[in-house]
């Protein structure tokens, strides 16, 4: 009963914080006032329009909002490549480390600028101070900008009756930054410090170790006493650095890239309960208050509640999965019930791969918040998740990171379902599809499918270019069904553009860098291109009136159509690799 508790506590925060704050951004999206913040913003934010000659009345059509978003990106790419390239003479550094490769230079870039934040590399033994503060963070903060500034000129498509454009992406862009996600970041970066996360510019500290331990001739830790070591360890370096500001908007801007090498299940980005909370509920707060946000953009908040709801069943459903395979383990881990899984007075069930700290509710509570979100940090390993809980995690990636999603391509992701449900809805009547009073026609069919049948594409693609590379098999931790796992988490992570890793799995090779490289790029800008297309079109459309036989897509039968067509797109693109990998590693465990 603890669990399920705890459980209600974390949805019911998440929806609370949620509602109020979908407000707020709709204040700031249409340049309205917001008490306090706007004495002190808006001048910046007229400064940041000089420097970059933005005039904010100017309204851009599909064709330039595209440019102008593509054109953004490319740059930011370039200039964290490069960045990542000549770290080794840049300043910020004190511990002299090197330029990254260029394979993995491009990857990380590539991963940063489409808000997937895979890291194949290790950040506190491999990025510099200037790499972690002013590369990674910055994009940090405009990448989810920029994916927040493509949804609300899908609304404005939306709602729009022939109107001139869908507003300007430098000026949406632009007050994302200023007035969403630094104030929010500025919150839990303050939580963060208060709690005990790092923020200076110190070098690493080497302090005692509690127990010495010993290096064997294979390099493998053995007790300080066993005859075997040839090597005793009694100290320990303690990374340094901003790490409680990266942390803050690594959560909140649905990014996941850790300061550390283990991200959120290390004590110095996520030290207590209470960061934990924080965290957690950081990771679907922004992308919900989207959805409750396009209720009220378009006028009739039953849409924006519908598409919740459709969301929020698919989550509490997920949790509840991995929560039930975690808590109960394996017939292995049970010993065939001579060992007790249960919580009573301990951290039960399957405890492989996770913090003591925090156990299995905790961590299962992150895996579906994270995944749901394309965030991917974690506070636990996934590799060491059970078959079913581990599989869980790849569905929701799978589908294409619509429950909750990222910042803002999470719901045009889920609007593209929606009008997909609408037409095959239509088609059951025997009438036009309409939605929001547009009717939709075969240019707006053919991007909602786009937006679709992308991500499970684009992953499937990537998995299969990386089984057929032998040298892959030498980046597993494991053989067999769970290797195949490893390989498809890998492939989902980055073409869901979601970021976290199953943990056994090598990536830095040049093969699958610039494989996962090329993977994220596409699922980030296929889809973005098709939403400003759509929204153009959506825009030039006049709106119809409602009539008897109008579908409505604000009651319970739709909500129910909604998620039937998203787990079936998912299902038919997705299950027959779920069924090399998970579903066949439960089989062979059981049976």
């Amino acid at each position: 009963m603890d669990e399920l508790l705890e459980y209600g506590i974390y949805l019911a925060l998440l929806v609370a914080l949620a509602i109020p704050l979908s407000g707020y951004i709709n204040k700031v999206m249409a340049g309205e006032r917001v008490a306090v913040l706007s004495r002190v913003l808006v001048p910046v934010e007229n400064v940041v329009y000089r420097c970059i000659r933005v005039d904010r009345a100017d309204v851009m059509g599909w064709k330039r909002y595209l440019i102008s978003a593509l054109v953004f990106s490319a740059l930011s790419l370039a200039g964290l490549f490069a960045i990542l390239m000549l770290q080794g003479v840049l300043p910020g550094n004190p511990e002299g480390l090197p330029g990254l490769t260029w394979d993995l230079a491009f990857n990380t870039a590539a991963s940063f600028v489409t808000n997937t934040n895979w890291q194949a590399y290790s950040g506190e033994s491999a990025l510099s101070y200037f790499s972690q503060a002013i590369g990674l963070t910055v994009q940090n903060f405009v990448t989810p900008a920029v994916g927040m500034a493509v949804l609300f000129a899908l609304f404005r498509g939306l709602v729009s009756e022939g109107g001139p454009g869908l507003g300007n992406f430098f000026v949406d862009a632009t007050r994302a930054v200023l007035f969403v996600l630094i104030p929010l970041a500025l919150v839990v970066t303050v939580v963060d410090v208060w709690q005990g996360s790092p923020q200076n510019v110190s070098e690493y500290q080497e302090v005692q170790l509690l127990e010495p331990v010993g290096i064997d001739s294979e390099g493998e830790v053995v007790e300080a006493d066993d005859p075997a070591a040839v090597q005793v360890i009694d100290e320990g370096v303690v990374p340094m650095g901003p790490q409680a500001s990266q942390v803050a908007i690594k959560q909140l801007g649905t990014n996941g890239g850790g300061y550390n090498g283990v991200n959120s299940a290390s004590a110095l980005e996520n030290p207590t309960p209470l960061t934990n909370l924080v965290q957690c509920i950081s990771l679907l707060l922004i992308p919900f208050a989207l959805v409750f946000s396009f209720g009220r953009f378009v006028a009739d908040r039953r849409q924006g509640r519908a598409i919740f709801a459709a969301m929020f069943i698919v989550l509490v459903a997920s949790l509840a999965v991995i929560a039930f395979f975690e808590q109960v383990g394996t017939p292995q881990l049970a010993a065939d019930g001579s060992v007790y899984m249960g919580t009573y007075d301990q951290s039960g069930g399957n405890m492989e791969g996770k913090e003591a700290r925090f156990g299995v509710t905790d961590s299962s509570l992150w895996a579906a918040f994270t995944t749901a979100a394309s965030n991917g940090s974690v506070n636990s390993m996934h590799d060491s998740y059970t078959p079913i809980g581990g599989m869980v995690p790849i569905i929701l990636m799978g589908l294409g990171e619509i429950i909750g999603g990222g910042i803002g391509c999470g719901l045009y992701g889920m609007i593209g379902f929606v009008i997909l449900t609408v037409f095959i809805a239509g088609l059951m009547v025997g009438r036009t599809p309409e939605y929001l009073g547009k009717k939709i026609g075969p240019r707006e069919m053919r991007m909602a499918t786009i937006l679709c049948i992308t991500t499970p594409m684009v992953l499937l693609i990537g998995a299969a270019v990386m089984c057929l590379d032998p040298a892959t098999v030498d980046s597993l931790n494991n053989s067999g069904a769970h290797g195949f796992s490893e390989v498809l988490y890998a492939a989902t992570s980055a073409g869901g553009n979601n970021g976290s890793a199953f943990a056994g799995f090598n990536g830095n090779t040049p093969m699958i860098n610039v494989v996962l490289g090329f993977e994220m790029l596409a699922n980030r800008f296929i889809p973005l291109a098709a939403t400003l297309v759509l929204a153009g079109s959506l825009c030039t459309r006049p709106k119809v009136a409602v009539s008897a036989g109008t579908l409505s897509t604000s009651n319970a039968m739709f909500v129910f159509l909604l998620i039937l067509i998203v787990l079936l797109v998912g299902a038919l693109s997705m299950f027959p690799a779920l069924a090399l990998g998970p579903i066949a590693e439960q089989l062979h465990m059981v049976l």
